[in-house]
């Protein structure tokens, strides 16, 4: 009795140090997760991006004259009491443009923050290269030479950098990359805030 009594603490026992075991490598396996989402993270700044042709020459920093040397006919419209503001352009159905340059492109929109764009939209049509959005991103993350940090929110698809933002946007049936200046961005956020905090 004595023998089967000491058996059976022994099995209860190593049933214990096999849950603290499983607990433990639970535990680790954690951490591993953390670190590695951790090591994931961008730490590239906007100035590091490489200029690729996918964006047609687009680029966030471009100035009002330099868009418009590359597209005499289209109209901006002034910048609004914060110094933003933006353009929708359309390669099909603009006048004067180059459509072979913007083959396989729906929709450029661009937007301006002091004179320089801070945003660039690029929407692709069912003629593009990458219809499929995890052909897409993988395509976009090697060619921007970003770490592979996407994020999915909703349907979109997002890496936050240093000083940026990367989106890949399904619009319809075709991917959409958006590229956002994030200095911009807060500036034209914290002068809006300036004015509502000045309105009595």
């Amino acid at each position: 009795m004595l023998y089967d009594f000491y058996r059976a603490s022994l099995n209860k026992g190593e049933r214990m140090n096999l849950k603290r075991l499983a607990l433990i490598l639970i535990f680790l396996f954690a951490c591993a997760l953390s670190v590695s989402a951790q090591e994931a993270k961008c730490s590239m700044k906007l100035a590091d991006l490489p200029s690729i042709q996918e964006m047609r020459g687009f680029h966030t920093g471009m100035t009002i004259d330099e868009i418009k040397a590359r597209l005499p006919n289209v109209r901006l419209g002034p910048a609004d009491e914060f110094g933003f503001t933006a353009l929708n352009i359309f390669p099909d159905y603009e006048k004067g443009i180059d459509k072979a340059a913007f083959a396989g492109v729906r929709s450029i929109s661009l937007e301006f923050m002091d004179g320089r764009v801070s945003s660039v939209w690029i929407g692709y049509d069912k003629t593009f290269k990458w219809q499929e959005l995890e052909e897409f991103e993988k395509e976009m993350t090697a060619a921007l030479k970003l770490p592979n940090a996407w994020r999915i929110k909703f349907r979109t698809r997002l890496i936050n950098c240093a000083d940026f933002t990367v989106a890949i946007i399904p619009v319809g049936e075709s991917p959409s990359l958006k590229i956002n200046d994030e200095t911009a961005r807060e500036l034209l956020e914290k002068r809006k805030a300036a004015k509502e905090e000045s309105q009595p």
